[in-house]
């Protein structure tokens, strides 16, 4: 008899909870845009959340309130796993990230006029700057 044999491959690696809770944080001030006042489209900021997200609850704080919780998983086709407007960006002292519940990725911006990139892959999340993001218009 011959049977078959259904192999089905994921971009999500089996993982468990606990080891997504340690992983190092970078942020790259050197790639911080040159100061720049011309307001943002939309009166907002942009994350732009890419890397190796699978299931994976990101909570969003702002002025150190809950703003935002959701679930990631990274498209294949692009690298990216969803974005996410800050409205009133000029309002903004402070804004947090939590990946599942691990360390707080903390920022309290001196320049307002910018974006942000947050990567996480392999333990570790980092955060870019941008004027316009790589992609986005």
């Amino acid at each position: 008899m011959y049977g078959i044999v259904l192999i089905l491959f994921s971009s999500c690696l089996i993982q468990t909870k606990e080891s997504n809770l340690l992983y190092d944080i970078e942020i790259d001030y050197l790639s911080t845009p040159i100061e720049d006042n011309r307001p943002l489209p939309h009166d907002s900021i942009l994350i732009c959340f890419a890397g190796n997200y699978c299931n994976d609850t990101v909570d969003v704080f702002v002025n150190n309130k809950l703003y935002n919780t959701s679930i990631r998983t990274t498209d294949e086709r692009d690298g990216i796993a969803g974005d996410l407007l800050l409205p009133n960006y000029m309002d903004i002292k402070n804004f947090g990230i939590r990946i599942n519940n691990g360390k707080l990725i903390y920022l309290e911006p001196e320049k307002k006029h910018y974006n942000i990139l947050l990567i996480y892959e392999s333990n570790k999340a980092t955060v870019r700057f941008y004027r316009k993001l790589p992609g986005f218009e």
